[in-house]
């Protein structure tokens, strides 16, 4: 009993007028309401990209599926979990790629019991405010889905970039994110991006029927 009112409280405490005014000017967390949209794809190209020009830190916090080392062809001994572990200080879990990029990877295969508690992810929060003078962006691959570990993140974020593609699973997906996010009064910030399209037009009809739903909902 005494561990579900302590998740009560945790939960109540989610969307409090504190927690909203703590919000980074420089996170921004790439989502989507489904896999299979290519968020980490996304996510990683774009820190690349703004990394020609700004620092950045990408942080993989998909808890159930991390996959960004993959993509960047690493072999990480030191993972996020590692630091909620207490294994390692937040600075020893940091790789750097080139000089403009660093990386923090997640772990695959999480259990829900592995899953971090808000107290862990408020704890690396903290690291990264202490960290964050160094960074002119802080770019968040989250997992997808609607976990109350990735609202918490999005609690957090300035910039939320939602991935969907034109399957119409993903856009109502999509629709299911951004409407959570709405009736926790937390839309502020919110992009759409509208992946896998083979031509501009399929994009611009799946971000209508996007916003249709959701004016007349």
């Amino acid at each position: 009993m005494t561990g579900q009112l302590d998740r009560i409280r945790e939960l109540e405490k989610l969307y409090s007028t504190e927690e909203k005014n703590n919000v980074s000017e420089k996170i921004v967390v790439v989502t989507s309401g489904k896999g299979g949209t290519g968020k980490t794809f996304f996510a990683a190209n774009f820190a690349y990209q703004y990394s020609k020009t700004h620092k950045v830190l990408l942080i993989d916090v998909d808890f159930n599926l991390s996959n960004l080392h993959l993509l960047f062809n690493s072999h990480p001994q030191k993972t996020l979990n590692t630091f909620f572990e207490s294994k390692a200080i937040f600075t020893e879990i940091i790789s750097s790629y080139n000089s403009n990029l660093d990386i923090i990877f997640g772990d695959s295969g999480l259990s829900s019991l592995d899953k971090p508690t808000f107290n862990q992810i408020n704890k690396m929060f903290g690291e990264i405010n202490n960290l964050s003078t160094q960074y002119d962006l802080i770019v968040f691959d989250l997992g997808a889905g609607i976990s109350d570990e990735n609202l918490h993140i999005l609690s957090k974020a300035k910039t939320k970039l939602i991935i969907t593609n034109p399957e119409p699973t993903a856009l109502m997906d999509a629709y299911v994110l951004i409407k959570l996010l709405k009736n926790n009064d937390n839309t502020d910030g919110i992009y759409i991006v509208v992946n896998r399209c083979v031509e501009e037009s399929e994009g611009k009809q799946a971000f209508k029927i996007l916003t249709q739903l959701l004016i007349i909902s």
